[in-house]
């Protein structure tokens, strides 16, 4: 079982090594435990285009879900109960639905 886990180890570091090297930070045999490169760093967008997004942003009203870090809200039409309903329908008439269901079938319910 060591041998599995150190071979699991070995490959690992061998397919994360390449990932790290272009990364400004590398691993280093020092006290510290790294090194830092900042000419490895890759630029980034400029001060311009982050204001521009930014200011895009709060015009769409969407900077307080971002502030906040929400989900923002799906843009589009909203679904009715009917429609909700009519494809839950369709999806139990499918072959694989008893497969992948969990618990019993969901009747239609009228709305109040």
């Amino acid at each position: 079982m060591t041998v599995r886990t150190f071979l699991t180890a070995l490959s690992l570091a061998a397919a994360v090594a390449p990932a790290m090297a272009s990364g400004v930070i590398h691993p280093a045999t020092t006290e510290m435990g790294y090194t830092t490169h900042p000419e490895h760093a890759q630029a980034g967008k400029s001060r311009d285009q982050v204001v521009a997004e930014m200011d895009q942003s709060k015009t769409d009203g969407l900077w307080q879900y971002h502030r906040f870090g929400a989900p923002v809200p799906v843009k589009g039409k909203a679904a009715t109960r009917d429609d909700v309903l009519a494809e839950l329908e369709r999806s139990q008439k499918h072959p694989s639905w008893a497969l992948r269901r969990v618990g019993a079938p969901v009747p239609a319910v009228p709305a109040p």
